[in-house]
């Protein structure tokens, strides 16, 4: 037999395969999620469009979703695009999760009176459209986490975060109030990305003042380095090298941003882990906080 022949017959073949899979498990998922939206309806109503299944990744996605509450006491929140890349199902506690939702739509009406009049003042007329997505995976006791936001035209936030001996159990939630302070702090980030939000609001703030965007942002500048000079001076008594030079290494990187609003992070390694009830305890002292924390700052 012709060996182009041949090739075609076995391409065809895995082709019909994957089709005929991906049709089968789309099936199967929407069997078990439209099971699912039967048990909220009750509290909340659930439609959606198109919905497809990856059978080699398992790649779940739904379109246009809608989310209603059952009484109507609110508007419905619509979401463009849902994707689960990953979900453990295996285990009481998911071990692993990597879910999206994209193009989420609210309407500013609906949000909170006096937010919504802020945000209308700032320029923000039409529905937001804001995205997130969170990826974490659970192993041995240590969460590994991350979650990003955004909202179009406004800005955009990353956090990691890695936390160890984490004990959760979903049938006893209520234990998570009296074990957090033992959760230990290995390392998180925290990325702000401005989109015109920052702008905007120093904007508002120099037009209120009345005084120039410059000019505003020269007297923050200012602020900034008279709580830093003082600071600096009361250094030989109450705060050690290592607390001085993060705060100094603060200081310089609000400067930058509010005067160049791109992004800024603040990454936390501390030298040895740190229990969230440490934390909490020095949590009124920010300069013994920050060193504990190991924190850095980048603009």
């Amino acid at each position: 037999m012709n060996i182009k022949l041949i090739s075609g017959v076995i391409i065809a073949g895995l082709a019909a395969s994957y089709v005929g899979g991906k049709f089968y498990m789309t099936d199967q998922i929407a069997t078990q999620i439209d099971a699912k939206i039967i048990e909220m309806q009750p509290m909340i109503d659930v439609k959606y469009g198109d919905l497809s299944v990856e059978p080699i990744t398992q790649k779940i996605q739904l379109h246009d979703v809608v989310l209603s509450p059952a009484d109507g006491s609110e508007s419905p929140i619509k979401i463009n695009e849902i994707t689960v890349n990953n979900f453990d199902t295996s285990s009481d506690f998911p071990a692993a999760l990597d879910l999206a939702l994209n193009g989420i739509s609210i309407s500013i009406d609906d949000i909170e009176p006096e937010t919504a009049m802020q945000l209308q003042e700032l320029g923000y007329k039409d529905n937001m459209l804001i995205s997130l997505a969170t990826k974490y995976t659970y192993v041995d006791n240590v969460m590994d986490w991350q979650f990003k936001l955004s909202a179009e035209d406004m800005g955009k936030i990353d956090y990691s975060l890695n936390i160890a001996n984490f004990e959760f159990d979903p049938k006893q939630p209520i234990t998570l109030l009296f074990s957090y302070p033992n959760y230990q702090l290995n390392s998180a980030e925290f990325t702000y990305t401005d989109k015109s939000f920052i702008e905007r609001l120093i904007k508002q703030e120099a037009q209120t003042t009345g005084t120039s965007v410059e000019e505003l942002k020269q007297r923050i500048t200012d602020k900034i380095n008279a709580i830093l000079a003082a600071d600096l001076a009361k250094g030989n008594n109450e705060l050690s090298e290592a607390e001085l030079s993060v705060t100094k290494n603060a200081a310089e990187s609000f400067i930058k941003f509010i005067n160049d609003p791109k992004s800024i992070t603040v990454s936390i390694n501390p030298v040895q882990a740190v229990t969230l009830g440490e934390i909490t305890q020095t949590q009124n002292d920010p300069p013994k906080l920050i060193a504990l924390l190991n924190m850095a700052f980048k603009a």
